[in-house]
């Protein structure tokens, strides 16, 4: 979806074909019952927004995507939680409460078309009413042509669910369009109505997993991985530690994914992730239109691990206890255009281990900037590394 005109590509021209020839599919899925939603089509759609999500070259630029989110990292091990295609009653509620078990928040975008049951309406009031939950729009009938569809079509899907947001109580805010298929055209028209598009980072493919009793077939979507075919918790595990947090997608109308979400939430908390929703500012600065912090590195103040969500390597950012970011080391560490050069040294609180820790140099105006350091002459930590010992000042409690 690089503009809103057909690229020429011979697979650009075989997703369009599909398209076209199902063109009415999703306007009439929602009739169907929660699991009977009609997947013709689909596989393709995700499949585009998959290889979206991960092209970090777009030709048109992240702004016209509806899959990309701008903020790309520096999550800290925090996750935000989203479910599309709701609400439904045979199947929301069980999402719903094992959100409140957890006490995890969540951003649900719904269809429109869905509302039209009381017991629709009232899961919706009741997700508006609770300020751990967002109320969202995913257009009225999940249509798969957004993108060639008239204005006033356009504008349709838009506002009629807009009114079943906010007749459930609720300024609506984010809007996720339908497989985050838009175009520079239709990201403008969201946008003039104060909307805030929101993609995903991880698509756990419950909406594959969920066909099949569990399992996700190689013809439906191939991206996950053939060890992971019926181990959707494993899948979304690895996505989510590659990127320590992030966006994820999930559909509340599958059974399948209310029975599954609770094991993945205990594995998320197990492995110390934290949840936020998509609102949050300090996660998501630029998806929200807030200016983002200066990124943290060796020698950034710190109270919390989250605070130092940088990577180098293999080895993620921690905050030592002196209060500043530091890396685990062995010989050698990392150095960062703006920031300090940075010395291996010897963990005080775990012997036989190496941290990184910052020189005394201008940039720290030879320490002083850090809060509760001094210069400390130190011997260079070898541990298993090749490097040669040394020693350097370096800015220690």
């Amino acid at each position: 979806m690089s503009s809103p005109l057909p690229s020429f590509r011979p697979s650009s021209i075989i997703l369009a074909l599909v398209i076209g020839a199902l063109g009415g599919v999703a306007s009439c899925a929602m009739e169907l019952g929660d699991d009977e939603h009609d997947h013709e089509g689909e596989s393709a759609l995700f499949e585009q927004a998959f290889e979206e999500e991960a092209d970090e070259g777009k030709a048109d630029g992240p702004g016209c995507s509806g899959v990309h989110v701008p903020d790309r990292g520096g999550f800290g091990k925090r996750v935000a939680l989203t479910f599309d295609d709701g609400p439904s009653p045979a199947t929301t509620p069980a999402v719903l409460a094992t959100l409140r078990r957890h006490g995890v928040p969540a951003t649900f975008f719904i269809n429109g078309s869905r509302m039209g049951t009381e017991a629709a309406r009232a899961i919706a009031r009741d997700i508006a009413s609770d300020p751990s939950f967002i109320l969202a729009n995913h257009t009225q009938n999940h249509r798969n042509d957004l993108t060639r569809v008239s204005r006033s079509v356009l504008d349709a899907q838009i506002d009629q669910t807009t009114e079943h947001i906010r007749g459930s109580g609720e300024t609506p805010r984010y809007f996720r369009f339908p497989f985050g298929a838009s175009t520079c055209n239709t990201a403008r028209v969201v946008r003039d109505r104060g909307y805030v598009i929101t993609g995903w980072h991880i698509d756990s493919a419950d909406w594959c997993y969920a066909r099949n009793d569990g399992y996700c077939s190689p013809s439906t979507f191939r991206h996950v991985p053939s060890n992971v075919r019926r181990d959707m918790r494993t899948w979304v595990m690895q996505q989510v530690r590659e990127r320590q947090g992030g966006i994820l997608l999930f559909h509340d109308i599958h059974a399948f994914t209310a029975g599954a979400i609770d094991g993945i939430i205990q594995q998320l908390k197990d492995e110390g992730y934290t949840f936020v929703n998509v609102d949050d500012t300090e996660v998501f600065p630029l998806l929200n239109g807030a200016t983002p912090p200066p990124p943290s590195f060796v020698g950034t103040s710190c109270t919390t691990d989250a605070q130092c969500s940088f990577r180098s390597g293999s080895r993620s950012g921690f905050c030592a206890p002196h209060g500043f970011c530091s890396l685990p080391c062995e010989g050698t560490c990392p150095d960062l255009a703006g920031h300090a050069p940075t010395f291996c040294v010897e963990r005080a609180d775990v012997a036989g281990t190496g941290m990184c820790a910052s020189k005394a140099h201008a940039l720290n105006m030879s320490c002083a900037s850090m809060a509760g350091t001094r210069v400390v002459h130190a011997a260079r930590f070898v541990g298993q590394s090749a490097s040669r010992p040394a020693t350097a000042d370096v800015c220690l409690p």
